[in-house]
């Protein structure tokens, strides 16, 4: 039993990664946080990918990437650890270990309203 509880152990950093999700505004962007049950008009999810188990992002898809190319004004950043991310740390860290971990972003918000046509 005590074997298993340390293979268990020493096997969950493999299993699992310290990366980090920056949330911050895009430079110069005045952006507002939603509340968890507000309805909102856009939702984007996607999967952002680290190196060294965490240490480094792969990609640059940070939720300011991705509100300042949607244009989003209010927002709410949600990070989720689902079965595809579990799937990738086993598959890229036990049986391929090479270090790369994934995890699930999803960021939901509005964007700004359109400007009203001026009048002739």
């Amino acid at each position: 039993m005590r074997a298993r509880a340390a293979a268990l152990v020493l096997a969950f950093p493999a299993l699992a990664g310290c990366f980090t999700i920056d949330v911050a505004a895009p430079p110069g962007a005045d952006i507002t946080l939603v509340s968890s049950k507000e309805p909102t008009t856009v939702r984007r999810e996607y999967r952002t990918w680290f190196v060294a188990w965490g240490l480094t992002p792969l990609d640059n898809t940070m939720p300011e990437v991705v509100l300042a190319r949607e244009k989003i004004v209010a927002t709410r950043v949600v990070v989720e650890d689902n079965i595809p991310d579990a799937l990738h740390g086993i598959l890229y860290n036990v049986l391929l270990p090479i270090g790369l971990v994934t995890q699930t972003v999803i960021i939901e918000g509005h964007r700004a309203p359109l400007p009203a046509p001026l009048k002739p």
